[in-house]
């Protein structure tokens, strides 16, 4: 098995390893900050239904430019529009870390959206698009399992930070947002000059054709020809749809105010956010590489339903803690809307997470990808009403909701869904 690894490691495109180095760096300075976000906003004035409220505007800027940014990797090239998507996010730590009111804080949240859509997922093409069908999920693991390394000592090196700056309030955690900037600028500098394209850039027809019942022609082009196209022979793609909002929509509920209930309801000071976080990530480094093993051994939909349930029992947890040392368990095991990093929320529930995204990336050829992606993501506008509700509730009182709809949604709804797809394992493109 070890030297099964070996050669794995051996034959990784060159691209692959440029995209580990690149966005372990990326994950790492995305992750200073992650768990501070929403104590950030709320510090420079934000209440809760206003927090759901700027969840809701990037969450909508997002899903309008997706499919068009889906469409532009698929034409012009994944380099040229991730470095878009890195240069976003430069502009995006610059604004947290200069903002001194929650609404400075709206082009912020809107240019991160933007900018998240558009570089882990173009990650993930190149790496499903460089490895085979029988190590893609090992391939998504041991990437995961390695950006996860330095990631574990990001939650404590963010909270001593914190603490040296004042608290957790705007000022201490400010200067986490201009750390992060230094790092993405030697990021996008990586990807320019290190990372050639994953296929050469061809020129695609000015149109195509498709028949109609009377034989005639009519001629489709551009962004809205090639959505089109998309579902042509492609199978069961809306009922994944319907899975990938719906999941969005819980992620899009929770995450906001998972902090908050943290802190400001468990009692937790930024050590006990460190050692949750710091043990969510570890979980991941050792066994994230398992975990894309197995799932390339008896299949994405098996590993997927042997993991996931951990997220509901963390979230429980998570609700019922007595004291804030126990959040430290659901660290462990993960919890709905808890995020210590861009690559998700640690602990053992989330890493069903790598089975369940190279299943949803080998249900279309590798040309289809990016449009793919930006379709799904479009769907996301279904989403802005349950945001705006997680704020409402929480104004009221019901906190503990804003933590169970996710939950309740997921096993009535998701995972019957996904029960119901067909396995991707074997398949070439």
């Amino acid at each position: 098995m070890f030297e099964s690894f070996l050669n794995f490691l051996r034959n990784l495109d060159s691209r692959f390893k440029v995209m580990l180095g690149a966005i372990g760096l990326h994950n790492w300075s995305l992750s200073l900050p992650a768990q501070y976000d929403q104590l950030y906003v709320t510090a420079l004035g934000a209440n809760p239904i206003e927090l759901g409220s700027l969840t809701a505007v990037g969450t909508a800027v997002n899903s309008i430019v997706s499919g068009p940014m889906g469409w532009a990797a698929d034409k012009y090239g994944v380099k040229k529009v991730m470095t878009f998507g890195l240069a976003l996010t430069i502009i995006a730590a610059g604004v947290y870390g200069l903002s001194v009111h929650w609404l400075m804080l709206i082009p912020a949240i809107i240019i991160t959206q933007i900018g998240m859509t558009l570089i882990m997922p173009l990650t993930d093409t190149i790496f499903i698009g460089t490895t085979s069908s029988k190590q893609r999920a090992t391939a998504i693991g041991f990437s995961r399992g390695l950006w996860a390394i330095p990631c574990s000592f990001v939650p404590m090196v963010a909270a001593l930070i914190v603490v040296s700056f004042g608290g957790i309030n705007a000022q201490g955690i400010r200067p986490l947002y201009f750390i992060e900037l230094a790092l993405e600028l030697l990021v996008l500098l990586l990807v320019i000059v290190m990372l050639k394209p994953l296929l050469p850039s061809q020129p695609r027809k000015a149109d195509t054709r498709a028949k109609t019942a009377s034989g005639s022609e009519l001629k489709e082009a551009g962004f809205i020809g090639d959505l089109r196209k998309l579902f042509e022979g492609e199978k069961k793609l809306k009922r994944w749809i319907l899975i990938y909002s719906l999941r969005q929509l819980s992620t899009n509920m929770a995450t906001p105010f998972v902090p908050l209930w943290v802190v400001n309801v468990k009692g937790a000071d930024p050590y006990v956010l460190g050692v949750m976080g710091t043990i969510a990530v570890i979980t991941s480094v050792f066994l994230q590489i398992p975990v894309g093993s197995l799932a390339d051994r008896v299949g994405r939909k098996k590993a997927f339903f042997l993991l996931h349930p951990m997220l509901h029992l963390g979230t429980f947890l998570l609700i019922l803690a007595p004291s804030p040392e126990y959040l430290t368990i659901v660290g462990l095991l993960g919890a709905f809307g808890l995020r210590v990093g861009l690559v998700g929320a640690g602990g053992i529930g989330s890493l069903g997470q790598t089975p369940y995204i190279t299943m949803f990336w080998e249900m279309v050829p590798a040309e289809k990808r990016g449009r793919w992606i930006g379709t799904a993501n479009m769907f996301n506008l279904f989403s802005l009403p349950a945001s705006m509700l997680a704020g409402f509730l929480w104004q009221q009182g019901f906190m503990m909701w804003v933590l169970l709809i996710p939950l309740i949604i997921d096993v009535l709804f998701v995972l019957p869904l996904i029960f119901t797809v067909p396995e991707t394992l074997g398949k070439s493109a």
